[in-house]
C-alpha cells in the first residue's frame, strides 16, 4: 500500500515537470509516469523504516521492476525538445494572433523529428501602451527566460518586432527571430541583424477602395473609421497616404475621433452612395479597448447602413465585404514554413524575407447583403462562406434522380409504343380471326339453310356484315333476268329497317356497269375524283346518296350474277384492299347462295341442293366424315384421278386420310402437308386448310389448290375441294411476258423517236441558230436594240435545241449503251442535279462490266422512274443512288430524306411508275421493295440475278400451306 506522506524528493520533482520526456508510442503519459517514479521513490523511503526486511526485499525487487517498465522505453525513444517562445502584440485574445500562432503551433507538432514547447508571451500594448509599462514587460521577459534560453523566437506584430530588434543583441544573442504580422511602417522601420527572418505584412488601402468603387460605381463618399491606439495609428498613417490620391474624386471623412457610441450612431445615417473604410478599432478616445474582429468590427458592419470595406482577412465573416486584404492566415503559413526550416538546422539568413502576400477576399454573405455582383469580382478573388446551393449539396443525388427519372420515363414510352403495337396487332389479329369466324359461320349457316330460308338467311348475314364493316349499307344487287337492269334484292342498314327491292337501269351507269360485267373490283372513294365518271353517272350515285361505294361481283364459275356492294351515305371513306379481297370472300359465300335459290325452288330436297353447292363451290369436291372415309363426291371427283394420292379410286367408303398417310410415307411432303391439315380441322386446332403444289399428270406439270374445311358445326367431318390452276399459273406466266414484250416495243419506239428528234429536229434548229448569229453579225448599222433582240432568239433557239437533246436522252439513255450502265446512271445523276436542283450522290462497287441490255435498261428506268418521284413527291434537297455487285446478285439502293409516306396501303395506291419498276424486276426475275415512313424519308431497292438459273429458281413451283 502507497504511503499517503510526501517524500521529501516530491518537491524536487515537481519543480520540474516532464515535458514530452517520454516518447508518445512507448504507451505512458508524462502525468502516468511522473506519478510512478514518485510512487517508487515514495516506496524507497518506506523501507528504511521497515523491520521486516523480507519484505522490504519484496518490495525493492518490485520498485526495480517498475524502474524499468518506466525507463526503459523513454530511454530508447526520447525526441530532442525544442523551445520556441512568440512575442504577440495582444495575446490569444485576438483573433489575428490565435490564427498565426495555431498555424505555427500545428505545423511544429506535425514533424516527428523533435518534440516541441510552444510558449506565447503578449505585451499587451493596447492596454498598456504607455512606454514605462512596456519597458517593464521587456525587462520580466528578459528577466523569465533568462535560464530558459529559446531555440526559436517569434514577433507577431509591430511591438514585439521593436522589442526583440531592440534586446535580441543583449539578452538574446544567436537565437533565430521569426517576424510576422507588421508592416515595416508599424515597427518603425527597425534595424535587423542576420539572426532574423520573416514576412512583412505590405498595407494597400488604395486597392481596397478601387475595388470597392469597381463593385459599387456609384459611391461618391467614403468614411474611413479607426482607432486611437497605437496598433490602430499603424493602419491610419499608410491608410492616409494611400487615399490622398482620390480626394479629387471623392468625399473622404476620417472618424478616428469618436467614441463607439457616436460612431455607431454616425454610420447608421450615411448617405446611400456612401461606403465604410475599415482600418482597426483597438481603443477609442474614451480609452475603451476592443478586439477588432470579435468587438469593433462587427459592431461597426451591424449599424452601417453602407457597404464595410476591409483590409484585414480575419475581419471577414464579422459583417465587412472585405477588399485586397492582407492574410494572417499566409502569415501564419509562411512563419510556420521557416520556423521549421530553422529548427531543422537552416540559417536564418539564407531564407529570404518576404513582403506583402494580400489577396482579393470577400464574403458572400456581405455581397448578398448589399446586392453586389459576385461577376464584378476581380479576376482570381476568393469568396467565403458560401452557403451552398441544393447542387452543391446535393448534386450527385439530383443526377442520381435524374437518370432513374429518365430510366423510368425511357422505360414507360418503351412499354407504351409496345402496348399500343401490341395492341394494334391484336386488334388486326382481332379482326381477322373475327372475320375468319364470321365466313365459317355464314358458310355453313348458308350451307344448311332450306331453300324458302335462304332470302332470310342472306337478310340476317347483311345485318351481321354491316356492324362489322362499320358501313352505313350493304346491299346485294341482282341482274334482271333481261340484263338491263340491276336489282338492289337484299339490303341492310341503319335508317331501313325493312328491305325493299329497287331497280337501277344500267343505261344510269355506263363506267359501273362495263367494271362489273369485266369482273373488276370497284372502289369510289370520292365521286368528284373519280376518272371515267360522267356528270350523269355522278349524279345518279349522288341521287342515291351514295358518296362512297366498294363493290366485288357475284359470279358462280362463268356465270355473273350481280354485286355486293359497300356504300356510305354520310362521309367519304378509304377502302383499302384487304377489305376488297373481305368483300369478294363473302361475295363467293353469297353467290353460292344466290345460285342454290335459283337453281333449287321449294320443291328441291336438301341433297339435290347440297349437291348444287358443292358443284358451284370448286372443281372437284369430297366430303369426308370424322374418320376420313368418303361420304359424298360430286361428278368432276368421280371424273378424275385424285391430284394428291393420284388414285381414280378414291370413291365413297374409302378411307381418304389413310391414302394420304401412305402417300406420305412413301415419301410425298405434299401427301404429309394435307394430313397434317385435315388432322388440325378434324382436331379443332384449325378452321381451314389451303395448299397449292405443283405435280405432274400425263407427263405434264400441273398446278392444283386444295382447299380444307370443317363440315358444319354440329358435324364432325371434311369438305376437300381441289381446283387446277394451271390455267391462271399459265396466265401469270403469259402475263409476264405479255409485259415485256409491251416493255421492249416501248423502249423500241422510245429509241426510234430519240433518233428521230436528235436528227431531225436538232439539226435543223442547229442550222437557225447559226443563220439568226449570222443575220446579227451582218446588221451593223441597225440599232443596238435590234442586234440585241436577234441575240436574244438565238439563246432561245439555242436552248430549244438544249431541250430537245434532253427530252431525246430521256426517252432513251444513248449513254447507256455507249457507256455502260455505272456511266449512264451517273451522268444521268449528274444531269438530274444540274437540271432539278436536287443533289445527287451516285456510288458502285463490284458492278460486273458486262451486263445483259434488259438488266441494264431495266435498272437504268428504275432509277430514272425513282428520282422523278423524288422531286414529285418527297420534297427532299438530296438523294443517294448506290449500285454494288453482291455474289451473283446486282444490288440498286435509292435514298431520300424527304417526307416519306406510310407503306402499309402502298399497293392499292401505287401508281403507273411503282408498277412500272416492279413488271420490269419481274420480268428479269428480280424482287422490289419499298420502305418508307413520315418524316423519315423513302428507301427503293431492287435485286437483279445475274445468273439466268438464280432467275428460274425465283421462279420455280413452291409448296406451302396455310390455316
Amino acid at each position: 500500500m502507497l504511503s499517503r506522506r510526501m517524500p521529501p524528493a516530491y518537491s524536487v520533482l515537481s519543480q520540474y515537470p516532464c515535458r514530452g520526456s517520454i516518447s508518445k508510442t512507448s504507451g505512458f503519459s508524462p502525468r502516468l509516469s511522473q506519478q510512478l517514479v514518485l510512487w517508487a521513490i515514495d516506496s524507497l523511503f518506506t523501507l528504511t523504516r521497515d523491520k521486516h526486511h523480507g519484505q522490504g526485499s519484496t518490495l525493492a525487487l518490485l520498485l526495480s521492476a517498475c524502474l524499468l517498465l518506466v525507463s526503459s522505453p523513454a530511454a530508447t525513444q526520447v525526441k530532442p525538445t525544442k523551445r520556441v517562445l512568440i512575442f504577440s502584440e495582444m495575446g490569444l485574445s485576438s483573433t489575428a494572433v490565435a490564427l498565426v500562432t495555431q498555424e505555427i503551433q500545428s505545423s511544429l507538432e506535425n514533424d516527428p523529428s523533435y518534440h516541441v514547447d510552444v510558449y506565447s508571451e503578449a505585451l499587451e500594448t493596447t492596454l498598456f501602451p504607455d512606454e514605462a509599462s512596456q519597458r517593464e514587460f521587456h525587462a520580466w521577459y528578459v528577466y523569465k527566460y533568462r535560464d530558459r534560453k529559446p531555440d526559436l523566437m517569434v514577433a507577431l506584430g509591430p511591438g514585439p518586432i521593436a522589442f526583440l530588434a531592440s534586446y535580441h543583441a543583449v539578452f538574446f544573442p544567436d537565437v533565430p527571430v521569426v517576424f510576422c504580422g507588421s508592416s515595416r511602417e508599424a515597427a518603425h522601420n527597425p534595424i535587423l541583424d542576420s539572426h532574423f527572418t520573416g514576412a512583412w505584412l505590405k498595407l494597400e488601402p488604395d486597392k481596397t477602395l478601387g475595388v470597392a468603387l469597381r463593385l459599387l460605381p456609384t459611391t461618391k463618399r467614403v468614411v474611413v473609421v479607426g482607432g486611437v491606439g497605437p496598433f490602430d495609428l499603424g493602419f491610419e498613417g499608410p491608410t492616409r497616404r494611400a487615399l490622398r490620391g482620390y480626394e479629387s474624386k471623392l468625399e473622404i471623412t476620417y472618424l478616428t475621433d469618436l467614441e463607439m457610441p457616436s460612431l455607431l450612431d454616425t454610420v447608421r445615417r450615411l448617405p446611400k452612395d456612401s461606403i465604410v473604410f475599415y482600418t482597426s478599432i483597438s481603443v477609442d478616445p474614451s480609452g475603451r479597448h476592443f478586439i477588432n474582429a470579435k468587438q469593433s468590427a462587427p459592431m461597426v458592419a451591424a449599424a452601417s447602413d453602407a457597404p464595410v470595406f476591409s483590409m484585414v482577412d480575419v475581419l471577414l465573416g464579422t459583417g465587412t465585404v472585405g477588399g485586397y486584404v492582407i492574410s494572417y492566415s499566409a502569415q501564419g503559413e509562411l512563419a510556420a514554413q521557416m520556423s521549421r526550416r530553422i529548427l531543422a538546422g537552416e540559417k536564418p539568413e539564407s531564407i529570404p524575407i518576404v513582403e506583402g502576400n494580400n489577396a482579393y477576399m470577400f464574403d458572400w454573405r456581405a455581397l448578398r447583403r448589399w446586392k453586389i455582383k459576385e461577376s464584378n469580382l476581380p479576376n482570381g478573388s476568393i469568396v467565403l462562406f458560401r452557403t451552398p446551393t441544393i447542387w452543391d449539396s446535393y448534386s450527385w443525388l439530383i443526377v442520381a434522380t435524374g437518370l432513374v427519372l429518365l430510366v423510368l420515363l425511357v422505360l414507360s414510352a418503351y412499354l407504351l409504343f409496345e402496348r399500343r403495337r401490341r395492341r394494334l396487332a391484336e386488334v388486326s389479329l382481332q379482326s381477322n380471326l373475327a372475320f375468319e369466324e364470321l365466313i365459317a359461320e355464314l358458310s355453313t349457316y348458308v350451307i344448311d339453310l332450306s331453300p324458302d330460308a335462304i332470302d332470310a338467311g342472306i337478310q340476317h348475314a347483311l345485318d351481321k356484315l354491316l356492324s362489322f364493316f362499320k358501313v352505313d349499307r350493304i346491299s346485294v344487287l341482282e341482274f334482271s333476268v333481261d340484263g338491263t337492269e340491276l336489282l338492289r334484292t337484299y339490303s341492310s342498314s341503319e335508317a331501313q329497317s325493312t328491305p325493299t327491292i329497287h331497280r337501277f337501269r344500267l343505261e344510269e351507269y355506263p363506267w359501273y356497269t362495263a367494271k362489273l360485267l369485266n369482273r373488276e373490283k370497284l372502289v369510289i372513294a370520292d365521286l368528284e375524283k373519280t376518272a371515267g365518271l360522267s356528270q350523269s353517272e355522278k349524279g345518279s350515285f349522288t341521287s342515291h346518296k351514295i358518296r362512297s361505294i366498294a363493290s366485288v361481283p357475284l359470279e358462280a364459275g362463268h356465270t355473273m350474277l350481280g354485286a355486293l356492294a359497300l356504300m356510305m351515305v354520310r362521309d367519304q371513306a378509304e377502302w383499302s384492299e384487304d377489305l376488297l379481297d373481305r368483300l369478294a370472300t363473302v361475295g363467293h359465300v353469297f353467290a353460292n347462295a344466290l345460285v342454290r335459290k335459283r337453281a333449287d325452288d321449294a320443291l328441291v330436297s336438301s341433297e339435290m341442293l347440297k349437291g348444287s353447292i358443292l358443284r358451284a363451290l370448286s372443281s372437284s369436291v369430297t366430303v369426308l366424315n370424322e374418320t376420313g372415309e368418303i361420304i359424298l363426291t360430286n361428278s368432276r371427283w368421280s371424273e378424275s384421278a385424285d391430284p394428291l394420292v393420284r388414285d381414280a379410286s378414291m370413291v365413297v367408303g374409302t378411307n381418304y386420310l389413310e391414302a394420304c398417310r401412305r402417300a406420305g410415307e412413301n415419301g410425298d411432303a405434299a401427301a404429309r402437308q394435307a394430313l397434317v391439315g385435315m388432322e388440325g380441322i378434324l382436331h379443332g386446332q384449325q378452321e381451314r386448310f389451303e395448299m397449292e403444289w405443283p405435280h405432274l399428270k400425263s407427263a405434264t406439270s400441273q398446278w392444283s389448290l386444295m382447299t380444307v374445311t370443317s363440315l358444319s358445326n354440329h358435324i364432325s367431318g371434311l369438305v376437300v375441294s381441289y381446283v387446277d390452276i394451271s390455267a391462271r399459273k399459265q396466265a401469270e406466266e403469259e402475263r409476264l411476258e405479255l409485259s415485256g414484250r409491251l416493255i421492249r416495243a416501248q423502249e423500241d419506239e422510245r429509241s426510234r423517236l430519240a433518233r428521230e428528234l436528235h436528227d431531225d429536229f436538232n439539226q435543223r434548229l442547229a442550222v437557225l441558230a447559226i443563220d439568226l448569229e449570222r443575220a446579227a453579225s451582218v446588221i451593223s448599222d441597225s440599232p443596238i436594240e435590234a442586234t440585241r433582240r436577234m441575240h436574244e432568239l438565238w439563246n432561245r433557239v439555242s436552248e430549244i435545241g438544249a431541250d430537245l437533246h434532253s427530252l431525246s436522252h430521256r426517252l432513251h439513255s444513248s449513254t447507256l449503251e455507249s457507256l455502260g450502265l455505272v456511266l449512264g446512271v451517273s451522268s444521268y445523276c449528274g444531269d438530274f442535279t444540274e437540271q432539278q436542283g436536287i443533289q445527287v450522290d451516285f456510288a458502285h462497287k463490284d458492278v460486273p462490266r458486262r451486263l445483259s441490255p434488259e438488266v441494264a435498261l431495266c435498272i437504268f428506268r428504275i432509277v430514272q422512274e425513282g428520282l422523278r418521284n423524288v422531286k414529285k413527291h418527297s420534297g427532299a434537297i438530296r438523294a443517294e443512288v448506290r449500285l454494288e455487285g453482291v455474289a451473283d446478285t446486282l444490288h440498286l439502293s435509292l435514298e431520300d430524306e424527304g417526307v416519306g409516306f406510310e407503306t402499309t396501303n402502298r399497293f392499292s395506291r401505287a401508281g403507273l411508275g411503282v408498277r412500272s419498276m416492279q413488271e420490269r424486276l419481274r420480268l428479269v426475275g428480280g424482287r422490289f421493295e419499298i420502305r418508307s415512313r413520315p418524316k423519315q424519308g423513302t428507301t427503293i431497292e431492287a435485286w437483279i440475278p445475274l445468273n439466268p438459273l438464280i432467275a428460274d429458281a425465283e421462279l420455280t413451283p413452291w409448296l406451302a400451306g396455310k390455316s
